[in-house]
Parts: C-alpha cells; sequence; structure tokens
C-alpha cells in the first residue's frame, strides 16, 4: 500500500452541472503573448499566489492514507487566499482538511471532486490541526464543542468554476493582477492538487507550478510543475478558483 492517498474521481457534470454550486470565473482570459509578460510582473513585484504561499510560510498538508486529496487541495488554497488577505497568525496557520471532507462523507474513507469540498467546507469549516488532527478520520473527535468552535472561525470564502479541461482560463487565474490560486483535479493521476504559479521555460512551454498534499519530502519541497503538454500535464478535468477568503 502507497504511503500516501489520492482519491480524485472525475465530477458527474449531468449531476452537479458546471456553475450549478458557485458562478463562473468572471475574470480575464489573457492571450498567450502577454503570459510571459504577465509572469515577469508577478516575480518583479512577488505577487503570485506562489510568493504568497512563500511569505505566509503556510504548511504544506499531508493527507497521509486518506482518500480526501480532493478536500486537501482546496483547503491548501482556501489558507494562501487568507494570505493573500493580509490575515497572519503566528505560528502559520495550519487547517485540517479531513474534517470537513468526512463530515461530507458520512466518515467514509472516499474520493470525491473539488466542488463537493466546497460544499464541505461551506457546510462544515476547517479546524485548525492543533484541535483535529490533519488526517484523523474520528467521529467522536469530530463533536468535540472545541472543534466546531474553531471550524466556524475558517473557511468561508469565494470560489468560482472554471470549465473543464480549460488551461488558458487557469493559466489566466494564476497570472491575473488579482490572481488566484486554483485546484487542478487530474484525471490522468485520480488525483487533485492546488496550482500556485504559472510558469515558462524555454524548450518546456507553459506550466503550472503545483503543491501536492503529501507533505514536505515529496518532491522538491512538496511542490512541482506539471507542464502543459505530456502525458502527466496539468490540463485538469475540474477547475476552482479561491478568489478570497475571510476568517470570522
Amino acid at each position: 500500500m502507497s504511503e500516501f492517498g489520492t482519491g480524485f474521481i472525475d465530477r458527474d457534470f449531468e449531476a452537479q452541472p458546471f456553475a450549478s454550486v458557485v458562478p463562473e470565473y468572471s475574470g480575464e482570459k489573457y492571450p498567450r503573448d502577454v503570459w510571459r509578460d504577465m509572469i515577469a510582473e508577478q516575480d518583479k513585484r512577488d505577487c503570485s499566489p506562489w510568493h504568497t504561499f512563500k511569505s505566509a510560510n503556510c504548511p504544506i498538508l499531508n493527507q497521509a492514507r486518506t482518500n480526501y486529496c480532493w478536500c486537501f487541495g482546496l483547503v491548501q488554497g482556501v489558507a494562501v487566499a487568507l494570505a493573500q488577505s493580509g490575515y497572519d497568525e503566528s505560528p502559520p496557520l495550519h487547517l485540517s482538511a479531513s474534517y470537513p471532507a468526512q463530515l461530507y462523507k458520512n466518515y467514509r474513507n472516499v474520493g470525491g471532486w473539488a466542488m463537493q469540498a466546497v460544499q464541505a467546507v461551506q457546510e462544515h469549516g476547517i479546524p485548525t490541526v492543533q484541535v483535529f488532527q490533519e488526517a484523523l478520520i474520528s467521529r467522536s473527535h469530530a463533536q468535540r464543542s472545541i472543534v466546531k468552535k474553531s471550524a466556524k472561525k475558517y473557511g468561508i470564502a469565494e470560489y468560482e468554476e472554471i470549465p473543464s479541461r480549460d488551461f488558458e482560463t487557469a493559466f489566466s487565474a494564476l497570472v491575473a493582477p488579482d490572481c488566484s490560486p486554483v485546484t487542478l483535479g487530474l484525471s490522468w493521476w485520480g488525483h487533485l492538487v492546488l496550482g500556485i504559479k504559472g510558469v515558462y521555460e524555454e524548450g518546456k512551454g507553459y506550466g503550472i507550478l503545483i503543491v501536492n498534499s503529501w507533505g514536505n519530502n515529496w518532491s522538491s519541497d512538496g511542490m512541482q510543475v506539471l507542464w502543459e503538454k505530456g502525458s502527466r500535464n496539468c490540463i485538469a478535468q475540474e477547475y476552482v478558483a479561491i478568489k478570497s477568503a475571510k476568517v470570522i
């Protein structure tokens, strides 16, 4: 058995149609001929979601053997969006994604998709790992008052949905002046990860720097670039942009 779980299931768009839960992405879709300049401007201003992630010392989540990647990636994005809003906490905010995921799935360790994670967070909130362990599945612990109190404080966010497999819009959301982290539900991997930066490399083209939910020992400090082209690409069956977040 692998040390890490995955758990992304291709979304059933007949049961849950596009933009039926959150609005369609409202930002601009930028042409490719300006992407490199936009990346350079972000790097100059240190203002991409990746820059925020690093400057806020956001922890890399670890789903361990749970099948809750679909919620871990989204919750990682909520933490980045909170940091983008100026929210600062010491030690850095560390949220427990397994709490809303297990409540949404009635304590079953099963897969899902990003829009289910949106619903789980909206319904149940997100506690910190100080009160609910990161990869814990426990009905008794989930019912503790200290956990419910923490969960009510975090997770209010504004989400927008990007059309399935629309790489150009997802990339635009990452490099826009009002940039957003974007979840990528990847069919080829059966896994959901968080995109935090648009990148370009001569000879490889465009790609997305992702942060995984397998801890910081995976790949390069828990992150890796997935390129647009190739079998292990960043063309996602489901994209969700996390536009903003706030604390109650």
